[in-house]
């Protein structure tokens, strides 16, 4: 089964999905607060991290 839309249908539908994905990006300034986890294990999921790479 074919459907044929029109240039304008798909140009409104291409439009909403970039509106929508505007709409739900997550903002960059969440940062999580590592006030409470001891420096020592703080250091050692960095350096866990270090290697993985």
């Amino acid at each position: 089964m074919e459907e044929k839309y029109s240039i304008n249908e798909i140009l409104n539908a291409v439009n909403e999905i970039n509106e929508v994905k505007v709409n739900t990006q997550i903002k960059p300034n969440n940062r999580i607060d590592n006030s409470d986890i001891p420096a020592n294990t703080l250091r050692l999921i960095e350096q866990a991290e270090k290697s993985k790479d």
